[in-house]
């Protein structure tokens, strides 16, 4: 005997929203952490092994005052935005969301600033394959990001210019995207110690 479908579909109850993002926002934290944890592995690797003393080829050293200030731009965006989202006006909240999308962008205008200005490629060894790797990889994911923040802050926008009561789905859209932003920041952090200081 065959199964029938049902005929209608059962939602989800709304309740259910605000949790469901806090868990799919913790859920591409872990998936960010696995896709940079192979560029971290592949960094102490390559430079652990170094068989045939090509780690670094020729004058490899990108510039560190560059990437502190990428990196400087994209910790500022993160605490912007995450200290933004707990302001009790909706549009304290959106003026340092703006904030923090525009200074994301030019970070990230930045990293595409200094590939034009480095004196080696990613055939210079290594190393300079998974700096060229992970922070270009690193500025589109961050790209994502910002389009993200600008999304809740359109969301925000509009919620306040038709004067809607305070939506438990809309804050907790906001809360995913300022959580997701601080740890995708977190790993920039990282990133910068490995690829400038290390």
């Amino acid at each position: 005997m065959e199964a029938s479908a049902p005929s209608t579909l059962q939602q989800e109850p709304a309740e259910w929203q605000p949790r469901a993002l806090w868990a799919n926002a913790r859920l591409l934290c872990g998936a960010i952490s696995f896709f940079f944890a192979a560029f971290l592995f592949g960094y102490f690797y390559l430079r652990s092994i170094d068989s045939h003393n090509d780690w670094i080829i020729g004058t490899v050293s990108p510039s560190v005052g560059m990437g502190s200030a990428i990196f400087g731009l994209y910790l500022v965006s993160a605490v912007l935005l995450r200290l933004g989202i707990h302001r009790s006006k909706d549009s304290d909240t959106l003026s340092t969301g703006i904030i923090a999308a525009i200074l994301g962008l030019i970070a990230i205008a930045l990293q595409c600033i200094q590939y034009t200005t480095m004196d080696f490629g990613p055939a210079s060894g290594g190393y300079a394959s998974i700096f060229i790797g992970w922070t270009s990889l690193y500025a589109v994911l961050a790209l994502v990001g910002v389009v993200w923040i600008e999304i809740q802050m359109a969301t925000l926008w509009r919620a306040a210019r038709d004067g809607t009561s305070d939506d438990p789905v809309r804050q907790a859209g906001l809360e995913a995207c300022s959580f997701y932003w601080a740890y995708f920041v977190a790993i920039g952090v990282l990133a910068f110690i490995v690829l400038y200081l290390v």
